[in-house]
């Protein structure tokens, strides 16, 4: 009889439950199935959300029609699904974050060689600038020396040639008519007639008077005096003043 009683009491208590709305689990996988679409799963993993999506729909209307031991078991499957459908779209998300930092890097270090590129192009530019500049100065300061060089040797070839200086003689010979200055104003002599005392001193043995010589006479020209004996002839010759000054040829 006991037996009895407690067999009745699960019978009824199981057909009780099924007669329950599960009005709390639809809520509950309604927000599980919201959660993964929030999450993106419609797109990243679109499969399994739309396995949830369709378990809670079937589980809407078994609810509406009165099946709640169906209903529960299409809730738990749209738990089911729209959990793994989150898995699927958390696991995505970080494939993607990853594969965008990957990418980030690309570019960072693309942008950094492009940079480096760049600079290396306008390092070469600056290079080449320079070197342009300096071989143009370089022809510039060439063309201006060939230049100058030229001009100087049009110059000099336009220049008279220098007078062809005359050998100097050690001694001389008297031609007709000559005195003393007239001698010592011959270029290969002194090429000056205040030197006429020299000659007359030096040659004191042929000449009894500075005003009386004659042709044919050889006198010995001095080569050997300084300055100071040059200064004191001239001024011999002027204080004694016995010749003119010769006129030139």
């Amino acid at each position: 009889m006991l037996i009895r009683l407690l067999i009745t009491a699960v019978i009824c208590s199981t057909l009780f439950a099924c007669v329950t709305p599960p009005v709390a689990e639809l809520e509950d996988v309604r927000s599980v199935v919201a959660h993964a679409y929030a999450s993106g799963a419609a797109r990243y993993a679109p499969g399994e959300y739309q396995l949830a999506n369709s378990a809670l729909l079937a589980a809407e209307q078994q609810v509406a029609e009165k099946h709640y031991s169906r209903a529960l078991d299409s809730l738990e499957l749209a738990r089911h699904y729209s959990l793994e459908a989150l898995d699927i779209t958390l696991q995505q998300k970080k494939l993607i974050a990853l594969e965008q930092q990957r990418q980030a890097e690309e570019n960072r270090r693309a942008e950094e060689l492009q940079r480096q590129q760049e600079q290396e192009n306008l390092r070469r530019q600056v290079e080449e600038e320079q070197r342009r500049r300096a071989e143009a100065a370089a022809r510039k300061a060439l063309e201006e020396a060939q230049k100058a060089a030229t001009e100087q040797k049009t110059v000099e070839q336009k220049l008279p040639e220098p007078p062809e200086q005359p050998k100097l003689v050690n001694e001389i010979e008297v031609k007709p008519g000559e005195d003393l200055a007239q001698i010592a104003a011959r270029p290969d002599v002194y090429g000056d007639y205040l030197l006429w005392p020299l000659i007359y001193r030096a040659n004191r043995d042929q000449i009894k008077d500075p005003k009386e010589i004659f042709a044919g006479q050889i006198f010995t020209i001095p080569r050997d005096k300084l300055e100071e004996d040059l200064t004191a002839a001239r001024r011999e010759a002027l204080d004694l003043n016995l010749f003119e000054k010769p006129q030139p040829e």
